[in-house]
């Protein structure tokens, strides 16, 4: 084929000619100009299975939508070269006279539902790259499609705009785990009325009977269940007593499923159903306090450290395995390669847990039944490409070769030793292997103490989840012993693996570990302030203080540096580790321990750190010249030292 060759479809399906178009795209950038006949790529159907196609003398032969558009990204990448992650990855094909489109027949995917849920995806809200709000949803939707994924759940709340661009790429929707059937939550509709469903039974099986209607004619699988408005139980938007036990909740929400499953029913034919067994729904579950029809797919979740045990709700961390008992059902798995936690997750860094981890915990959860389903939490997509690489290869049934994901996307193969030393440098904030800090953790933490200390307060109730109930002073320390490890780890990490290997090894992996390493020498310097402040040395506390703000604005300040090309803007709406925030309340933090000692004339501080010693004690004037700022005064002070 060359960059005349000619793609022949006689349908009028919009997915499949969408793909056309993306492998025209793709011919465009992989071809030079040339006056050779190209022939043609002709689309034929043919009885094959659901979503399969075979590629013989040029043609493509599918029997389906998906099975087509399959067929005509594979020739995009094992003909012109173009993988995957090509988008989220900066890859640039090196155009050619021709290429050659060899014979191939596919084989069914390991898992039967598989692909995405664009969660957390507060980056991709607010970029718009050549100004083109939906541009980074149609690349997710074609990623998935190249890794062989067929299903997404296209943003955290439900945007009709995003499912139906979804639906036009051919792909499956689902849903939320928190807005069963894809409809609206009842507090958005009703912002008025308390969410109870005792109440108003009819205002929520309306909004029900609202999402069955506008998806019922695109390809769905419906997510039934009942949660609160949130990523919380029902119970704790509805404080009615008569759901006070176990098997009162389990017995309401049991009732709603089995409507919901009815509603659909009654207008789709043959739905593909499922409950995930999230939080609370896992609990109930395992209590046998949930009566779930027989057909529906059952979706267990990960903790959102990847580890397929159930997660931390406050300060209960039980850690129970979340697997099916017995392979006598449709199972599937929710499960994270990105999270938001609000203390201690990674987000805007790749996860701190191993590829094998990954692959040992995906692989158990296959061989024990649930493979009929799989979601991945991919957020904002570019810092978690590495691990979607890898889960894409494993639900396709195929081994993931790190290597050649290095010379694919860095060209030097060496790269791939940085992605795999990664995970080594973690720290761990609890007593198992998954429990692995990322970005949110020294920023929350650091959030955290700073919030109470400036009330005054002699235990951080937020930092109960990692430390127990403890004095502030007892809870620092652990804090320090965590930040002077992630310092040392991150240090090395960097030491050994950062290389001058181009601005997307720049931006990815080692970005990460200088996140990582900012952020923690940023929390050992404000466990040192407080130290300091403890002993009333206030101003050595207001200047670590000031160190520590430093760190944290560095880290900001990379994040905003590795922006180039398309990637311009990509970390503005950067709201939930938010180093730049973390910076700010440091700052003001430094205002607070300065009144404390200064205030409130504000003129001892710069008698005992600048005047000479014959001055500093008349008294004749308080101050001889205005006062500083604290950024000033501060800069001044490390001039001084």
């Amino acid at each position: 084929m060359n960059i005349n060759t000619k793609i022949i479809y006689h349908g009028s399906h919009k997915a499949v000619v969408n793909a056309i178009d993306i492998l025209r795209r793709d011919m465009n950038a992989a071809f030079c100009s040339s006056d050779s006949d190209g022939g043609a790529i002709k689309l034929i159907e043919s009885d094959m299975p659901e979503e399969q196609f075979e590629i013989k003398d040029g043609n493509i032969y599918a029997a389906d939508d998906l099975g087509f558009i399959y067929g005509l990204l594979h020739i995009s990448q094992h003909s012109l070269g173009i993988p995957p992650f090509w988008f989220w990855y900066d890859f640039r094909v090196k155009p050619a006279d021709n290429a050659e489109v060899g014979d191939y027949k596919s084989a069914p995917a390991r898992i039967r539902f598989r692909g995405w849920f664009l969660n957390d995806e507060i980056l991709l809200t607010h970029w718009t790259p050549g100004g083109d709000a939906l541009l980074p949803w149609k690349m997710a939707f074609e990623t998935i499609l190249c890794c062989g994924g067929n299903m997404v759940i296209p943003d955290t709340q439900v945007t009709r705009e995003h499912s139906a661009l979804a639906a036009s790429y051919g792909l499956w929707l689902t849903h939320h785990h928190a807005e069963p059937l894809g409809a609206d939550m009842f507090v958005k509709a009703y912002p008025d009325l308390v969410p109870s469903y005792q109440t108003y039974p009819d205002k929520f099986q309306k909004l029900w009977e609202d999402g069955i209607e506008w998806q019922k004619d695109f390809k769905v699988i419906w997510n039934l269940g009942f949660r609160g408005q949130g990523d919380t139980p029902f119970w704790d938007s509805d404080k009615n007593t008569e759901y006070d036990t176990d098997e009162k909740r389990g017995g309401l929400i049991s009732g709603i499923i089995r409507l919901q499953y009815d509603m659909i029913h009654k207008k789709v034919y043959e739905p593909v159903c499922c409950a995930y067994l999230y939080g609370e729904m896992m609990e109930l579950y395992r209590k046998g306090c949930l009566d779930l029809p027989e057909d529906i797919i059952k979706i267990f979740a990960d903790n959102g450290y990847g580890k397929m045990v159930s997660r931390r709700i406050g300060l209960d961390n039980p850690h129970t395995v979340a697997l099916p008992d017995e392979n006598d059902s449709q199972y599937g798995i929710y499960y994270h390669v990105s999270y938001c936690d609000l203390h201690s997750c990674s987000h805007i860094t790749q996860a701190g847990v191993s590829l094998g981890f990954i692959t040992r915990e995906l692989g158990n959860a296959f061989q024990k039944g649930a493979d009929d389903y799989l979601v991945v939490n991919c957020s904002n997509i570019r810092p978690h490409v590495f691990m979607l690489a890898a889960i894409s290869d494993l639900w396709k049934g195929e081994k993931f070769d790190v290597y050649q994901f290095a010379e694919t996307y860095f060209v030097e193969k060496k790269a791939a030793d940085a992605f795999l030393d990664y995970a080594s440098a973690a720290v761990l904030f609890g007593e198992h292997e998954d429990e692995a800090a990322g970005d949110h953790f020294y920023n929350f933490s650091v959030r955290a103490f700073t919030s109470d200390l400036m009330k005054n307060r002699d235990h951080c109730t937020a930092m109960e989840w990692a430390t127990g109930s403890l004095p502030i002073k007892e809870q620092l320390t652990w804090f320090q012993e965590k930040c002077a490890e992630g310092e040392k780890n991150y240090k090395e990490f960097l030491e050994k693996h950062a290389r001058e290997w181009g601005k997307l090894y720049e931006s990815t992996v080692i970005l990460h570990g200088r996140l990582h390493y900012h952020g923690y020498r940023g929390g050992s310097l404000f466990v040192r302030a407080c130290e300091e402040l403890f002993h009333n040395n206030c101003i050595s506390a207001f200047y670590f203080t000031g160190l520590a703000a430093e760190e944290f604005e560095m880290a900001d300040r990379l994040l905003r540096e590795s922006e180039y090309g398309v990637w311009e803007g990509f970390y503005a709406n950067e709201c939930f580790a938010d180093f730049k925030f973390t910076a700010y309340m440091l700052r003001n933090f430094m205002f607070y321990i300065r009144n404390l000692s200064d205030g409130p004339g504000f003129w001892n501080w710069p008698r005992e750190l600048f005047y000479d010693a014959s001055d500093r004690k008349v008294w004749l004037q308080m101050n001889h010249d205005n006062r500083d700022t604290d950024e000033v005064l501060f800069e001044k002070m490390k001039g001084e030292r």
